[in-house]
């Protein structure tokens, strides 16, 4: 197979191993690699179903049904691969608080077993999902370089995660990347597990009043999927050489839940109650991501308006 990759160094196809590749963010990765390279999805489904990932399975994509706990399958399964895509986690936030034992068992251990399994296998590429719950409050944009300080058990485990990819990366000269995703959204999404703007917009199709966490002032940095997407792509074509780098992957733009409950409503043109309930401590107030890095390393700008992406959600 050949395609046609804008890269530094080469032009190649490469065979691809994404773990959690039948979730949300995995299913438009697999959907868009699929086209120029060799595909293999590694999933437990234990946030999809294999009729979810049926279409990209007549395309001819692979499909191993594991864990990433289950070392023996793992790298067995990793065996002839070029590069990693790590997007196996548990990432719901909430339940990271009350659960932190099999977050921490599946981010962190299931990351090392990851890591394990690319030694083992001498693969030279890893590009790792991480996360902006890695960082603190900020109400200006927020770069790669400022502290990180997560408050919940899920970002800590996403900071632990990358951090072992870093030094793994260094000692053992592979090409590694994590990005740092901030709030991605999209048709798809899973609104069991993930974030605001599925649940609303999930809330406003059924007529069933909308719930916004505390007072709904909080900030985030709401980056559409086919922008994840390009992002990812960027990252294959620009990880020569990056030793465990983080990428912020965000819009650079910020809004409230307030506004976005406001702008949702009125594409929808219906109106709903909206009920506001107790504050979730465990979840950043402001978040807005600083993209220069991503723009200047990895070529990589987002272009998706978040107006325009809410249309066709509903």
């Amino acid at each position: 197979m050949e395609t046609k990759i804008i890269g530094r160094l080469y032009t190649i196809s490469l065979r691809i191993l994404i773990t959690g590749g039948a979730g949300f963010i995995g299913r438009y990765l697999v959907n868009s690699l699929s086209s120029h390279h060799e595909v293999t999805i590694y999933d437990n489904l234990s946030n999809s179903s294999k009729k979810n990932i049926e279409f990209l399975l007549k395309k001819g994509v692979k499909f191993v049904h594991a864990d990433i706990l289950d070392y023996e399958k793992l790298q067995k399964s990793c065996i002839g691969y070029d590069l990693i895509i790590h997007l196996a986690a548990k990432s719901d936030v909430a339940d990271s608080v009350i659960h932190p034992e099999i977050t921490n068992k599946v981010n962190i251990v299931g990351t090392e077993n990851v890591i394990r399994c690319c030694i083992e296998n001498k693969i030279k590429k890893i590009i790792f999902a991480s996360s902006s719950a890695v960082y603190e409050d900020s109400k200006v944009p927020i770069n790669e370089n400022a502290k990180t300080n997560p408050v919940s058990p899920y970002g800590k485990s996403k900071l632990v995660a990358e951090k072992k990819i870093k030094e793994f990366s260094k000692e053992h000269g592979i090409d590694a990347i994590s990005l740092r995703m901030f709030n991605v959204f999209g048709i798809g999404q899973n609104e069991k597990y993930y974030g605001a703007i599925s649940k609303f917009v999930e809330n406003i199709l059924k007529n069933k009043p909308i719930e916004i966490n505390g007072d709904g002032e909080q900030t985030r940095d709401f980056i559409g999927i086919l922008d994840v997407v390009e992002a990812f792509n960027c990252a294959i074509k620009n990880i020569q050489g990056k030793k465990g780098d983080v990428f912020n992957i965000g819009t650079g733009k910020s809004i409230s839940i307030n506004e976005l409950v406001k702008m949702i409503l009125r594409i929808a043109d219906k109106k709903i109650e909206v009920k506001n309930k107790k504050q979730n401590k465990s979840e950043i107030k402001f978040s807005v991501a600083d993209v220069t890095l991503a723009k200047i390393e990895l070529g990589f700008i987002a272009k998706q308006k978040l107006e325009d992406q809410l249309i066709k959600l509903l």
